[in-house]
């Protein structure tokens, strides 16, 4: 018995020798918080038809999966639910599901739960519905709409979208937020406010839990890392919480932290190009503008980074194209030579049209936080150009440009819908400068219903090179996003049209 025990005792005291280690090499390895931490604004809604945000995009891609995904490289579209989107004509399209797919109530992925969640954004006017409206559009497709002529079920994996018109990048646009699917509960309740609050998507993530300071996100395989998104509305903190190790991710880099990201941070940084372009648009008719010579000199007067830098805070980066450089597919730089800020040959072809006199009225949107650069673009006009530019805020842009009113410049701000560079024009074309050059529109048609997107390419580009001779547009900048990352992470991805890839990132081993 005593040889037993000692035997015993020996054995126990090896295992605690053993384990301490162990022990002390788990609580070196493993984080306290074992999730994956993600600095962002509070999205406005989790409804992915009523997405609107940076944040909000975010989220819906990694609680939903879209009939497409986007290659965060290329920007190519590729099916996800959808086993095919096929058109003979790029009018009628038909989208086949893959099958066996369940929202994470395990309620069945049907034709239905699109069409139904479609039809229910243009019934409740969410933000998405202009997509159906203005881009798309689809058949019959209005706000309030109860129901929708160009959209027909086949049967539960197969369904029927006609358009008013061709649309070759058709199935681009199907990876946007707003053409995820609903089950069928919510359809039928229309309980939206708590659908919302906590949304069952058919993504590989769940919504786990939800308060005003962070959103929970679990794996729906049950393998790999809870992510928390925490709510972090100031760039600042955000920066400051990755320093230190609170987050993993910063989506959000403050403009007096940009010149140091290297040193804060080595090559755990990035900048995203967006899907955001701001322009001046000239109204064709206000006379003394019509002339390209002298829009050419107002866009080479303007020295585009120094605003950037300056009144923007690092956020934007000059334009040197009509695209959005978030546009992958067909991207090409330095389009824009008009763009390049050159005071003597600004003064020249201001000359050399006869000058310019009288007030510059530069018209924007009155509260949408746009009056620094504009006064910084005015500031500079006057500089180089000597001319008496005024800022001129408004209330109701679209409807003083509408009515004529406007007589001078007016700010533009676009989004492209989609991976395409078409998809960045036709909002120009739309802008309502009164440009009508039936060469450029023809060519932004034949982009349109192009036999495939690809095939599209060629006459957008041309269109764009038009465009910038007539400049009935000048760009300004375009949007992009930061990220910076702590050492523990690895898999930061993201892209101009899905945000932040919640579903790439893991913790290194």
């Amino acid at each position: 018995m005593k040889s037993s025990t000692r035997t015993a005792a020996l054995v126990t005291g090896a295992v605690v020798v053993l384990l301490a280690p162990v022990a002390a090499l788990r609580a070196w390895s493993e984080p306290a918080d074992p999730r994956i931490a993600v600095g962002a604004a509070a999205p406005a809604t989790l409804l992915p038809g009523d997405v609107r945000d940076t944040s909000g995009r975010m989220i819906a891609n990694a609680v939903w999966t879209g009939l497409v995904s986007y290659d965060p490289e290329t920007g190519a579209p590729a099916n996800a639910a959808a086993a095919s989107v096929t058109s003979p004509d790029r009018r009628v399209w038909t989208v086949r599901l893959r099958p066996g797919a369940t929202f994470q109530d395990g309620s069945p992925v049907t034709s239905r739960s699109f069409t139904g969640a479609w039809t229910a954004a243009l019934r409740e006017g969410w933000a998405g519905a202009r997509l159906f409206t203005d881009v798309a559009h689809v058949k019959g497709a209005r706000r309030g709409a109860e129901s929708v002529a160009g959209l027909t079920v086949k049967d539960d994996l197969a369904f029927e979208v006609t358009l008013d018109r061709p649309l070759s990048g058709f199935p681009a646009l199907l990876g946007d937020p707003a053409f995820f699917p609903l089950p069928d509960s919510v359809l039928t309740s229309r309980d939206w406010a708590s659908y919302g609050r906590r949304p069952v998507g058919n993504g590989p993530f769940t919504v786990a839990s939800r308060s005003a300071r962070e959103i929970v996100l679990r794996p729906r395989s049950g393998k790999g890392r809870s992510v928390a998104v925490k709510v972090m509305p100031d760039a600042k903190a955000q920066y400051s919480a990755t320093a230190t190790g609170e987050l993993d991710v910063a989506t959000q880099v403050p403009p007096d932290r940009h010149e140091s990201m290297e040193a804060d941070f080595g090559d755990r940084h990035r900048a995203v190009p967006g899907r955001d372009v701001t322009y001046l648009a000239f109204p064709a008719w206000a006379e003394r503008l019509a002339s390209p010579t002298v829009r050419s000199a107002l866009s080479m007067a303007i020295d585009r980074s120094a605003v950037t830098e300056g009144a923007l805070g690092h956020q934007y980066s000059p334009a040197d194209s009509l695209m959005a450089p978030g546009i992958l597919p067909g991207r090409r730089e330095g389009q824009c030579r008009l763009c390049v800020h050159d005071s003597k040959a600004a003064v020249a072809a201001l000359s050399d049209a006869g000058g310019l006199t009288g007030p510059l009225n530069i018209w924007y949107e009155a509260d949408r936080g746009d009056d620094a650069w504009v006064k910084a673009v005015a500031d500079q006009l006057r500089k180089e150009l000597e001319l008496d530019a005024r800022p001129r805020p408004v209330t109701g842009l679209r409807e003083a440009v509408a009515g004529r009113e406007v007589d001078g410049p007016f700010v533009v701000h676009t989004t492209a819908a989609y991976p395409a560079p078409v998809a960045a024009l036709t909002p120009l074309l739309a802008a309502g400068t009164g440009f009508d050059d039936a060469y450029t529109t023809g060519l932004v048609a034949d982009a349109e219903k192009a036999a495939t997107a690809d095939d599209g390419v060629i006459p957008a580009r041309l269109a764009e090179s038009a465009m910038l001779r007539d400049m009935p547009a000048m760009p300004l900048w375009a949007a992009h996003d930061h990220l910076v990352w702590s050492e523990r992470v690895r898999g930061v991805t993201a892209g101009a049209f899905t945000g932040l890839r919640l579903d790439r990132l893991a913790l290194r081993r």
